[in-house]
Parts: C-alpha cells; sequence; structure tokens
C-alpha cells in the first residue's frame, strides 16, 4: 500500500518533473539502441571478413597458385594463357571461369580478357551465359562486402562531400540499371559508389541481373570477333554501328533533357 501511495503521488503532482525524467528515460534507451546498433554493425563486419576470408581460404586450398596464376595473366591480358588455363580444368572450367571473373570484379583486376576467353572457349551464346553468372556474382558480392564493411566510413565521406552527396540523390533502379548496361565500365569503382550510395540491396541486385546482360554480350562478342576478325569483319563492323549509334541516341535524348 505504501509502495503504492509513493508511485501515486510520485506521478500526480509534479508534471514537470515526471516530463524531465520521461526525456532522461528516452535519451538513455536512444544511447542504448546507438550503442546495440553499432554493436549489430561491428559484428556484421567480423562475421562478413570471416566468411570472405574462409572462402578465399578454401579457394588457395582446392585450386593450388589460382591467385598468383590468376594475377599474372588477368594483368598482362594474356588471352592464350587464360585459354590453355581455363581448359585445364577440364568439366570444371565452366566453374573456374566464373569464379575469376568474380574475384577480377570484386578487386578490380581487368576480367575482358576471360570474358573473351570464354567466348573462345565455349563458344559465344554458352560464353556470354557464363560470363554474365561471373560478373552477377562479382558485382553482388563485391557490393555486400562494401556496403557490410565499409558502409559506416562511406556515410562519414558522402555527408562530407556535396558532389558525393548529390550523385547519392541520384541513386536509383534506373541509374544502376543503366550504369551496369554500359560495356567496359570499371567494375569496381562502380561498385563501390553504388555501395555508399542509398541503393537498396535487391535493387542492386536485380538492376544488376539485367543491366549486366547486354554488356557482356557486347564485350563477350566484340572479343570473340576481334580474335576471328578474317571470318567475323562484317559482324564485327555492324556491332561497333549499332552500339555507336546506341551511344548517340542516349546522348541525344539527354542533351534534349537538358534544354
Amino acid at each position: 500500500a505504501c509502495a503504492r501511495f509513493i508511485c501515486t503521488v510520485d506521478i500526480r503532482p509534479f508534471p514537470a518533473y515526471n516530463k524531465i525524467r520521461y526525456t532522461v528515460n528516452l535519451h538513455s534507451r536512444g544511447v542504448y539502441m546507438n550503442k546495440l546498433k553499432s554493436m549489430t554493425e561491428r559484428q556484421m563486419q567480423i562475421y562478413a571478413c570471416l566468411i570472405l576470408g574462409c572462402l578465399l581460404g578454401a579457394v588457395h586450398v582446392l585450386i593450388p597458385g589460382f591467385y598468383e596464376t590468376l594475377w599474372k595473366l588477368a594483368l598482362s591480358g594474356n588471352v592464350l594463357g587464360l585459354k590453355e588455363y581455363v581448359l585445364s580444368f577440364g568439366y570444371g572450367a565452366m566453374a573456374v571461369s566464373i569464379l575469376m571473373i568474380a574475384l577480377t570484379n570484386m578487386t578490380g583486376l581487368p576480367s575482358l580478357p576471360i570474358l573473351i576467353v570464354n567466348g573462345l572457349v565455349f563458344g559465344l551464346i554458352p560464353g556470354i551465359i557464363v560470363s554474365w553468372i561471373g560478373e552477377f556474382v562479382g558485382c553482388t558480392a563485391g557490393f555486400a562486402v562494401m556496403r557490410t564493411v565499409f558502409r559506416g566510413l562511406a556515410k562519414r565521406i558522402i555527408a562530407k562531400s556535396r558532389r558525393l552527396n548529390r550523385l547519392d540523390s541520384y541513386s536509383s533502379f534506373r541509374t544502376v540499371l543503366i550504369a551496369r548496361a554500359l560495356p567496359y565500365t570499371p567494375n569496381v569503382v562502380l561498385t563501390a559508389l553504388l555501395a555508399a550510395s542509398s541503393v537498396a540491396f535487391t535493387e542492386h541486385a536485380i538492376a544488376t541481373f539485367i543491366g549486366k546482360l547486354p554488356a557482356v554480350a557486347v564485350e563477350v562478342l566484340l572479343g570473340h570477333d576481334l580474335v576471328h576478325i578474317a571470318e567475323h569483319a562484317y559482324r564485327l563492323a555492324a556491332v561497333l554501328a549499332v552500339c555507336i549509334a546506341a551511344y548517340l541516341i542516349y546522348r541525344y535524348k539527354n542533351t534534349g533533357r537538358r534544354e
């Protein structure tokens, strides 16, 4: 009864005191939630690094010398060397090629020589499909890692930079779709910018899945026809003409909108 009386006296006659106490409690709860959120983010970063490290370690154990070979061949642009290396895996060649493309997209190594090799080794249509899967996996995995590990740093950089803040305001499904559909774009730079933006993971994944198909198709087709230019000179010229026409139309439409 005494406790009940004290509670009644404490609440009703002193509204100002109760308002202050409610504000303090609300602030404490907010501080606690922020700490919990930062702890969760740190845990997610640790888990992401551990998972990535385990996957990379597994590749190193299963395929000795894989990273060293990929580094040398990708940087040198040695198409013939890449072709021989991919073929050396036999039935696992497609899986290894997908892994190589994914890693080059995540690290910034040039993936174009591998795309050309896919067209030469597997044929145009299978080569395009294998390259498309590899690019999608690499861009999506890179986005997830950068978004998880470097999100806090990216937010602070964007907040300080007016240009990046303005760029973030244009981030949307349509923007990602157009950016991913452009051939010969530096994927790791684009992925870093998108990971720092407010684009949702699902939006990025769907836009990348759709947009990467035309980009990869052009890159594989042009690479294949350049190697066999004597046989496919007319098709190469036609593809180049279509690409140039598409670029000019896109540029013209954008100029008209600005005016």
